[in-house]
């Protein structure tokens, strides 16, 4: 993942309610899709409107340019286990962007952030989430970004 992309990692709506550390723990042991997998509806808005991306691996789905905005799908023995999207702060265009989060609302799935927050697929809540990331913070401010790296690491 590139500094500029902000990253979310997409559930089912079944998971709406559950605590941070639930849905952290349950990312790690990589269930989320374990009991249904993603709808038609988003594979569909994917290909509309980012179209098809190259992959590296047969596992993968990619539509979009993986530097860029993108949605991938990563399958284990032709089942989806892991569904990210990273949409590219340098370039939001927020009428695709709002077209894609309708194919999502289509498919009921649910956004989870880098803070672990989980978002409606609705585009004034990821417009929200894009502003808290550290994306936005390179991207606003690419050398306040980078010096308050270093300040970090002189006090660690």
């Amino acid at each position: 993942m590139a500094i500029w992309q902000c990253s979310f990692l997409i559930v089912p709506s079944a998971e709406r309610g559950r605590e941070p550390q639930s849905l952290s723990e349950r990312r790690e042991r990589g269930d989320f899709w374990s009991d249904s997998q993603p709808s038609e509806d988003m594979e569909r808005a994917a290909l509309d409107i980012l179209g098809r991306g190259a992959s590296w691996s047969s596992d993968i789905d990619i539509w979009g340019d993986e530097a860029s905005t993108c949605l991938s799908m990563i399958r284990d023995e032709g089942r989806v286990v892991e569904v990210l999207f990273r949409v590219d702060l340098r370039v939001v265009q927020k009428q695709e962007l709002a077209r894609l989060l309708d194919g999502f609302q289509r498919a009921r799935v649910l956004l989870i952030d880098e803070t672990a927050q989980l978002h409606e697929p609705t585009l004034a809540a990821v417009l929200q989430a894009l502003r808290a990331s550290t994306a936005w913070k390179y991207v606003t401010d690419p050398m306040g970004f980078i010096a308050s790296l270093s300040a970090k690491n002189r006090r660690h």
